[in-house]
């Protein structure tokens, strides 16, 4: 093979390139001017669609007090959030309830046969 410049020109091959490095800038430009004009078209959509609202077409209504089961589930929230904060996400943090009697391993065994469904399940 003879590799020269004279088989580029034969061949096109700088006014493909110019074509190509045309493409991909014009390709280039139509995205950063649509990331640039796209909230304002937001912006304009949100208005059009947007319809006022009055305070006479509005209902007031009364919020119930949350239950029992809502403020649990809050301050679990709260809870989960601030120790996932503290301790990071890497920890765990894990309550004994009950000192077990035996081997770990008897009781995961116990676990096992639980989740697969016997006759107690």
């Amino acid at each position: 093979m003879n590799f020269s410049w004279q088989n580029i020109i034969d061949g096109n091959g700088i006014g493909i390139t110019i074509t190509g490095m045309m493409i991909v800038f014009s390709g280039l430009l139509f995205i950063s001017l649509f990331i640039a004009v796209l909230p304002r078209v937001l912006k304009l959509k949100d208005h059009f669609t947007s319809s006022p609202k009055t305070t006479a077409e509005v209902p007031a209504t009364v919020a119930a007090p949350p239950s029992e089961e809502e403020i649990m589930a809050v301050i679990s929230l709260v809870l989960h959030l601030e120790l996932e904060r503290s301790l990071g996400e890497g920890h765990k943090l894990t309550i004994s309830r009950q000192k077990r009697q035996g081997s770990i391993w008897a009781s995961a065994g116990k676990m096992r046969s639980l989740s697969e469904g016997g006759t107690h399940a």
